[in-house]
């Protein structure tokens, strides 16, 4: 088990490490040497530190373990977490479904929803549904998607174009134009 990469787990310190041999690095991050585990608590207790488990023993290697300091070290993985959920950005994608007969006022309404969305920074996946017989008239489906795409004029660009998912089903994805 690997601590580094798993989060809110308290590490084994000091005599809660059960291992009996260990590579031991130093607080400067330099290699000691592989130590018992009494003269690692020893070597840490002289530099006024902790010992701290940090990867455990397995495939016959031994454990690796640093002298530290513990809550300092807890203090810095949590700001790090904290400056990683800063840097992400959330990306929501917004769905507008329309039949090919749609009313021009409609598709107005549904293009204004789709310029505050990409103003928002989100994407828009214009969608599509032919039903029966209109399914079969390509250029009224294709008509409707340009009309959709003149309302939105230069607010958004076109990610990926109208292309058909299932038989009934046509999908595109719009993006803010930057």
């Amino acid at each position: 088990m690997d601590f580094n990469n798993q989060k809110n787990i308290k590490r084994p310190i000091n005599e809660n490490i059960k291992e009996a041999n260990m590579l031991v690095i130093d607080e400067n991050g330099n290699k000691i040497g592989v130590m018992t585990r009494s003269n690692a608590l020893n070597e840490a207790n002289a530099r006024g530190y902790d010992l701290i488990l940090i990867v455990p023993r397995n495939n016959n290697n031994y454990a690796i373990c640093k002298i530290g300091d513990y809550g300092k070290m807890l203090y810095e993985q949590k700001v790090k977490e904290r400056m990683s959920r800063k840097k992400q950005s959330v990306i929501k994608i917004k769905e507008i479904k329309v039949r090919p007969q749609i009313a021009e006022n409609d598709l107005k309404w549904m293009a204004n929803n789709a310029i505050n969305w990409l103003n928002d920074n989100n994407h828009v996946k214009f969608k599509i549904r032919a039903f029966g017989r209109i399914g079969t008239k390509a250029e009224l489906i294709e008509e409707t998607y340009k009309k959709f795409l003149n309302l939105i004029g230069d607010v958004g660009k076109v990610l990926s174009p109208l292309k058909k998912m299932t038989p009934v089903l046509y999908e595109a994805t719009i993006v803010k134009n930057k």
